[in-house]
């Protein structure tokens, strides 16, 4: 079950962040960028050995991730941005409680791990989304 997950999770990133580094206004295209480096990140430090338990620094990179977010959510002031922070921050209180209490099951862990973490990704493809319809209103807007 969680490989399913695991290859679903990397579809679904690429697909989110390959269509906002393509598509997506600047805000949209480093969210991109950054949700990109930080599941390979996640990758590159999971310590595979030891899986079923906490993973202390890829829970540091989910709230560097969401200090982040939170930034460019008030910079920016997009609702998609505040929904991206939203989960994202739902995402780190969700590998924090495991590292606090590693005797949270493993599979509600990452069942809810992943839950948050493609929400995040569906945020980020509203807001690219909302950048291509706007590029499309102003195109129109000119002709006019």
């Amino acid at each position: 079950m969680s490989t399913f997950f695991f290859v679903a999770g990397i579809v679904a990133m690429v697909l989110a962040c390959g269509y906002a580094l393509w598509k997506g206004d600047g805000p949209a295209r480093w969210v991109g960028g950054l949700v990109a480096a930080a599941w390979v990140g996640s990758w590159a430090l999971q310590d595979r050995a030891a899986i079923a338990y906490p993973q202390y620094a890829v829970a540091a990179l989910d709230v560097v991730l969401l200090l982040v977010l939170a930034g460019m959510a008030l910079r920016f002031r997009r609702a998609w941005l505040m929904v991206a922070t939203a989960s994202q921050l739902l995402t780190a209180a969700t590998h924090w409680a495991f590292v606090l209490d590693p005797r949270i099951a493993t599979l509600g862990f990452m069942t809810a791990y992943y839950a948050w973490s493609y929400a995040t990704l569906a945020a980020l493809v509203w807001g690219t989304r909302q950048a291509v319809l706007s590029r499309r209103l102003d195109g129109n807007n000119r002709e006019t």
